[in-house]
């Protein structure tokens, strides 16, 4: 597939043209779960590879959220976006959950699908199947335009690259997102009658956005004369270069920072400005919040803020516009890229810093109470759990002992961050703001496809497992060598339903029942059963002192003999808020 272009290449179909167009704008995979839309696709793959045309590779993935997870996975350590397809409206109804995800968390995914075919014959590619006509929609598109960028309907050969570059354009564009192109069968069969397609794309994105230089001055003096700043986090670790000028800005400024709910790891875990992942007891103290790229920087319930207190709110979108309500107080909303405008501000902060004292005074403040917080919640290294039921933290800090430099974590929920070691950016990836269950095990799949000289560790729950699609994620594992451990923290229970429950109810009815309704899912399956069935090694994890162990052996499964693992952990019931 990846053999390169013939010099005469000329596409005969819009199927041709499409694939081969997906592969100069570097799109390096299709991921799909087809049906009788996709037979131009099909012979415009076949033709390509048995002449050696470049074109993606196609990956069958047996459920539609599982593809769209792994298009997330591939981007989260790639920075590529890459391409989608599902059958018609079908397709696109259980791929929802995938594109909530990927839209909250500003994924680009070209997401495609099949649309019903236009004619009722006369055609190649015209309906020749009963389900042509009851899968017709009169808005295809409408049941997730509130989540994509974009959505288009391709109606003419002449349209493919226009269409293809546009959509990639409008999805790369901050801030990022997925886009919907619709692929009507007869168009896709159509001949693209002599027009010819260029090797490199037609429309560029729209440049990142650079902070005003006045706001940005308001801001620098704002904190150079802060006596108690606090920069909260939830996506400043999105790159390598954010993670980078973030932690540059709290070394240089003595700046505490709290990531709170992230979804990629920021500063590193052991860093002296480090202060852990809960905002709220540090919020009344604060007299400037910068607010990093955070949706939900606090709890407004209860975070008890500083009347006095400016706040800045900071992101390439930082009133997270496509939110229908989000009331949090913002003195200023300063709108650019992370890494740049976090450069600029630290240069410009530097003319209004207090005293050397002072920020040295501040320094040591901080990195005592940073110290102190690691102290005080970890286990420590000498720690054991030998009785009773595994609980979630020490199962993290087993976690983290065969963890190292080249693993990559995907956390769904259950890791207790407290007990992670994380020191490099792009080592930590968790699940969307949207929480849409499911997403672990296929973004686990993309990064491993993305990253394959990484180790991938996806710690998931059991309902998460469930939600996952495991059957056909296992499938994909074993079909393209992508050796995954799936870590299931198994404790029989929807555990945020009853931690809502108890928050609205602590003394009600469900608090005081052994099995409250709706939160037990009992009897369990035996989840290292499935990973079997695929090749895989499959073990269950009851006792404590086998932690450590089980997870030496999986890995070995991974690491020696390529092959996916789960272990199913059989956790303690506890319905306490972690980080």
């Amino acid at each position: 597939m990846k053999t390169g272009q013939p010099v005469e290449f000329k596409p005969e179909t819009v199927a041709e043209a499409y694939l081969a167009l997906l592969a100069s704008r570097d799109v390096d995979y299709l991921f799909g779960n087809s049906g009788t839309d996709f037979p131009p696709l099909v012979e415009a793959l076949a033709k390509g590879r048995s002449l050696g045309w470049q074109m993606p590779e196609p990956i069958i993935v047996p459920h539609e959220n599982v593809g769209v997870a792994m298009a997330h996975g591939y981007y989260m350590v790639t920075g590529r976006p890459q391409a989608m397809m599902v059958h018609v409206g079908l397709g696109t109804a259980n791929s929802i959950n995938g594109i909530f995800n990927a839209a909250r968390q500003n994924i680009p995914v070209l997401f495609t699908a099949g649309r019903t075919p236009l004619t009722e014959g006369g055609q190649l590619g015209s309906r020749n199947n009963y389900i042509n006509w009851a899968q017709e929609q009169f808005d295809q598109g409408g049941m997730l335009r509130e989540f994509v960028k974009w959505d288009y309907e391709l109606r003419h050969a002449s349209q493919v690259e226009t269409v293809v570059d546009r959509a990639l354009a409008i999805a790369k564009s901050e801030p990022c997102g997925p886009v919907y192109l619709t692929l009507p069968r007869e168009v896709l069969a159509s001949a693209m009658g002599g027009t010819q397609i260029g090797k490199r794309t037609t429309i560029a994105p729209i440049s990142p956005p650079a902070a005003d230089p006045d706001t940005l001055e308001e801001v620098a003096k704002l904190l150079g004369a802060a006596k108690n700043p606090l920069i909260i986090t939830s996506n400043g670790g999105r790159t390598v270069e954010s993670a980078q000028a973030l932690t540059r800005l709290a070394e240089t400024f003595a700046l505490p920072v709290i990531q709170y709910r992230p979804r990629y790891m920021a500063l590193p875990t052991e860093h002296p400005m480090n202060c852990g992942f809960d905002p709220h007891g540090m919020i009344p103290g604060a007299d400037l919040i910068l607010v990093v790229d955070s949706d939900v920087p606090w709890i407004p319930d209860t975070a008890k803020l500083n009347p006095e207190c400016k706040i800045v709110h900071f992101g390439t979108d930082p009133l997270f516009a496509r939110y229908p309500v989000r009331g949090f107080r913002t003195d200023i909303a300063l709108a650019g890229s992370l890494a740049p405008t976090l450069d600029r501000l630290s240069e410009r902060t530097e003319a209004h810093a207090g005293s050397a004292t002072t920020i040295a005074a501040r320094r040591a403040a901080v990195s005592q109470q940073s110290a102190d917080f690691r102290l005080r919640m970890r286990m420590g290294a000498g720690a054991r759990q030998t009785s009773g039921a595994i609980s979630t933290k020490w199962m993290t800090h087993c976690i983290n002992q065969v963890a190292d430099e080249n693993t990559i974590l995907v956390n769904e929920y259950p890791l207790v961050l407290e007990e992670l070691t994380i020191n490099e950016p792009g080592r930590y990836f968790s699940h969307p703001p949207s929480g849409g269950l499911g997403w672990g095990m296929g973004a686990a799949l993309g990064a491993k496809l993305g990253r394959p000289d990484a180790t991938v560790i996806c710690a998931i729950g059991d309902g998460a497992y469930m939600f996952g699609n495991p059957t056909p994620t296992h499938f994909v594992g074993e079909a393209h060598g992508l050796p995954v451990l799936y870590v299931i923290n198994n404790n029989a229970r929807w555990g945020a339903v009853h931690r809502a429950t108890l928050g609205m109810y602590p003394k009600g009815h469900a608090a005081a029942a052994e099995k409250p309704p709706f939160s037990v899912l009992e009897p369990s399956p035996r989840f290292e059963e499935i990973v079997r069935a695929s090749g895989g090694y499959g073990e269950r994890v009851e006792d404590p002192n086998e932690m450590l162990p089980a997870l030496k052996r999986a890995l070995n499964a991974v690491k020696n003999e390529k092959r996916q693992a789960v272990l199913n952990v059989c956790t303690e019931v506890n319905y306490a808020r972690t980080s």
